[in-house]
């Protein structure tokens, strides 16, 4: 990891140089150094969300459908979970869990059950339709995201990458975090 904190010989700049140069240029009054990270996962976030779902695209599917199918099938056998632990896995509300379980039952990717002993639990099935999308678009997916992080990072940076983005985001989603939404 030495390499990594190294000074590169020839450092490339972006566009968020730019915009931290002007802020410093104009309000050297105040540290603008956040802009140079939190501007660069807003940026790379947005590409990888056009990248995503360009691919997702291709299938003729959205990332809203395969949430809900990702969830079910990394569930294991017998790939059903209830509506009410979708939505809390989901971090959208009950009613757009809702409305999504009514698409994708129409489309024939997930049955809907009611439980026979609590009949307000309705709980969710993953269909042989909604396995074939879900291994499919995962595998294509994945392997894309993986040709692309392999463009950019060799397999010592990956790992020092994912150690740092999981501290980042632990700080958001602990249990004792606060800020969590």
């Amino acid at each position: 990891m030495d390499n990594l904190l190294s000074p590169p010989e020839r450092i490339e700049l972006d566009g968020v140089d730019a915009v931290e140069k002007d802020w410093r240029r104009e309000r050297p009054d105040v540290n603008v150094s956040s802009i140079g990270i939190v501007t660069r996962i807003w940026r790379v976030g947005r590409y990888l969300d056009r990248v995503r779902n360009d691919r997702l695209g291709r299938w003729d599917t959205d990332r809203a459908t395969i949430d809900i199918l990702a969830m079910l099938r990394r569930s294991g056998e017998p790939y059903r979970q209830s509506a009410g632990q979708l939505t809390k896995h989901s971090l959208i509300t009950s009613g757009g869990v809702s409305q999504r379980l009514e698409k994708l039952e129409r489309a024939g990717l997930v049955s809907r059950h009611l439980d026979v002993s609590d009949r307000r639990r309705v709980d969710v099935q993953l269909t042989p339709a909604g396995m074939k999308l879900i291994d499919s678009v995962l595998h294509d997916v994945v392997h894309a995201e993986n040709d692309l992080l392999d463009e950019v990072f060799d397999a010592e940076e990956l790992e020092a990458f994912r150690v740092l983005l999981r501290k980042f985001l632990l700080h958001f989603e602990s249990p004792a975090s606060t800020r969590a939404s």
